[in-house]
C-alpha cells in the first residue's frame, strides 16, 4: 500500500499514478452500483481526494499551489460565478433550442433542489481538486510550466476519466463524440480559469453550476 501511495508523491511517476487511479475508478464504475450521493461523497473522496492530499503533503506552500488561500476565496468565487453563469446560459439555451422543456418545478424552495445542489458541489469539489489541483499542477511541473501543453494533457486526462460513464449512458457513437467534445471544451475553460485565478474555489463553483444545470434540465 505504501508503495502505491508513493506514486502520488513522486513527480516522475505521474503516468503510473494516473493509470492506477483510472483503473480503480474504471473498476468501480463497471462493477459497483451505489447511490449517487455515495459516489460523490465517499468514493470520489478516496479516489480523487487521496492523490491530491498526498501531493499537498509534500508541498511547502500547498494552500497557494492548490488555490486554497484566503486571499483567493472571494475573487475566485466571483470568477467562478461569472463563468458558471455563462455555462448555465449556454447549456439552457442549447436545451431550449433542442426543444427540451426541463424540470421547471425544481425551485429553490424544493428540498429536491437542495439535494441536487449538494451533490453538484461534492462532484465539483473532488473533481476540481484532482484534475486541476493535482493533475494540472503536476503537468505544469513536468512540462516546465508550458501552459498550453499542460492544459492539453489535462484535457485528455479529464476526458479519459469521464469516457467510461459516457459510453455506458450514451446510445450512439455520434452522441458520444458530441458529449466528449463538450466535456473537452468545459475542461479547457476550467483549466484556463484555474491558471488565471489560481483559485480552486473558482473552478469548484463554476463546475457546480455546470453540473447543476444538467441535473435540473438534462
Amino acid at each position: 500500500m505504501t508503495k502505491f501511495l508513493k506514486l502520488y508523491s513522486n513527480r516522475n511517476s505521474l503516468g503510473k499514478a494516473l493509470l492506477l487511479t483510472f483503473l480503480i475508478w474504471l473498476i468501480y464504475r463497471l462493477f459497483f452500483r451505489f447511490p449517487e450521493w455515495f459516489d460523490e461523497a465517499v468514493v470520489k473522496a478516496v479516489v480523487f481526494g487521496v492523490p491530491a492530499w498526498i501531493y499537498a503533503k509534500e508541498l511547502k506552500n500547498s494552500s497557494s499551489k492548490l488555490g486554497l488561500t484566503q486571499k483567493s476565496f472571494w475573487s475566485g468565487m466571483f470568477a467562478g460565478l461569472l463563468l458558471g453563469g455563462f455555462y448555465q446560459f449556454v447549456v439552457i439555451l442549447g436545451l431550449r433550442l433542442r426543444g427540451d422543456s426541463g424540470m421547471q418545478q425544481l425551485l429553490l424552495s424544493s428540498p429536491v433542489f437542495w439535494k441536487v445542489f449538494f451533490i453538484a458541489v461534492l462532484t465539483a469539489w473532488w473533481e476540481s481538486l484532482f484534475f486541476f489541483g493535482y493533475v494540472l499542477n503536476r503537468l505544469l511541473e513536468r512540462t516546465k510550466n508550458v501552459e498550453m501543453l499542460a492544459v492539453g494533457l489535462a484535457i485528455i486526462v479529464f476526458l479519459v476519466f469521464h469516457a467510461p460513464l459516457r459510453i455506458m449512458l450514451v446510445g450512439s457513437s455520434q452522441e458520444l463524440v458530441g458529449q466528449l467534445i463538450i466535456l473537452g471544451i468545459f475542461a479547457a475553460g476550467q483549466a484556463i480559469l484555474f491558471l488565471r485565478t489560481r483559485s480552486l474555489y473558482a473552478v469548484t463553483i463554476s463546475h457546480a453550476l455546470w453540473g447543476l444545470v444538467f441535473m435540473i434540465y438534462g
